[in-house]
């Protein structure tokens, strides 16, 4: 036992000797990868390694859904669908955090001080010729705007209308970003100098490249008490899409003085893998109204509050008093579509600190039967930092 012990303490103090040994390996490499093959007329590495740098991000969410359902199966004024639209278009919103980095490699976290009630949680790790970038934004909204249009069954006219639509329980969305690329242009043009300063950009160039982008998002809404809302959804409660595209690109660094460098970058993509997940609900609401409209006569019932909702998983047995009853769970890959990537970037570098603004742009449109929708997302970047 003792002679257990006194192994394991010894191979516990080796170990803990040898991590700073791993740990400055590490980082001599990743110093030899920041100037290997680059021409230093263009490119040039700051002598201190280390980026902290103190972050203010503002960014929007907008996002639309379209349904079409049949109006005239559940609503005795309604003659044939009606067309249902609500967006969530958030606040313009202010997010405060922190960035560390080591030669590019690092990572950032971001609290909500104002707007969407979110969060966002970065990590990056850009090399001379590639970079990795992952982006987490999630929030809550409980006032989606709506419209509606449908034609009356006694005057067969159009009937229009919309509105703030107050959800009680609010609508969870999340949305995971991460896109990569690869210069073709390492040796004069550098994506580090414009978006994370580990590598100063000394005189103009550019580089075409070529990127692939994941984009996943999460949205729900399915709790009891948003059983009206999921009724206008075509019975849908949650949404989660996966993409992946790829595409060519091409970034230019502008170097107009010393110390200033603005940056472009466009990139149109081909969207090859995009799958949609639907999930449906039932709820004692739409089998109340169901009720109504088969029996003229009302019954001596109470009408249902909006808080005795109650939302359940749509299942082959509800098919027998709700024919239409869709699958509770459906997933669907829709056809190659289309979006972009576009971003431009501002830098002043003095000594060893630096600003830094950049934008960002993103466009996701998803399809699944008679439900459409498009989320689009901006946010604009900006940091103050020192290298240490």
């Amino acid at each position: 036992m003792k002679k257990s012990i006194i192994l394991l303490a010894l191979f516990f103090s080796i170990n803990a000797a040898a991590q700073p040994v791993i740990l400055k390996k590490v980082m001599q490499f990743l110093d030899t990868m920041c100037v290997n093959g680059l021409d230093h007329r263009y490119i040039d590495a700051p002598e201190k390694p280390w980026q902290i740098m103190v972050q203010g991000n503002v960014n929007q969410t907008d996002l639309k859904m379209e349904s079409t359902i049949n109006g005239a199966a559940m609503f005795s004024d309604v003659k044939g669908s009606v067309w249902w639209q609500s967006r969530v278009r958030t606040d313009v919103s202010s997010y405060v955090g922190l960035w560390a980095g080591y030669r590019g490699y690092g990572l950032g976290y971001s609290v909500n001080v104002g707007g969407d009630k979110g969060s966002i949680f970065k990590i990056g790790a850009t090399g001379g010729a590639y970079g990795v970038n992952l982006r987490i934004h999630k929030f809550k909204t409980e006032e989606p705007s709506i419209k509606f249009r449908y034609n009356d069954i006694v005057t067969n006219q159009p009937v229009e209308g919309g509105g703030t639509f107050d959800l009680l329980d609010a609508m969870d969305i999340k949305t995971i970003t991460l896109d990569a690329y690869y210069l073709f242009n390492r040796k004069k043009f550098s994506y580090c100098a414009a978006y994370d300063q580990s590598v100063f950009q000394k005189r103009s160039a550019g580089s075409f490249m070529v990127g692939a982008m994941y984009y996943n998002s999460t949205i729900s809404y399915d709790q009891g008490l948003n059983a009206d809302f999921i009724l206008m959804m075509d019975d849908i409660g949650k949404i989660k899409q996966t993409q992946i595209s790829i595409g060519p690109g091409y970034a230019y660094n502008f170097v107009p003085c010393k110390g200033l460098l603005i940056s472009a970058l466009a990139m149109p993509m081909v969207t090859l893998y995009n799958r949609l997940d639907a999930w449906h609900y039932n709820s004692n609401l739409r089998k109340a109204i169901v009720a109504d409209l088969d029996n003229p006569v009302p019954e001596e019932e109470p009408d249902i509050n909006v808080f005795d909702y109650i939302i359940y998983p749509s299942e082959g047995a509800d098919k027998i008093t709700y024919p239409e009853a869709k699958d509770y769970k459906v997933s669907r890959h829709g056809k190659v579509s289309f979006t972009f990537d576009a971003r431009l970037s501002l830098t002043y570098n003095f000594g060893d600190w630096f600003v830094n603004a950049y934008a960002q742009l993103y466009r996701f449109p998803f399809k699944y039967d008679s439900t459409t929708g498009n989320l689009h997302d901006w946010f604009v970047n900006a940091c103050f930092g020192i290298r240490l």
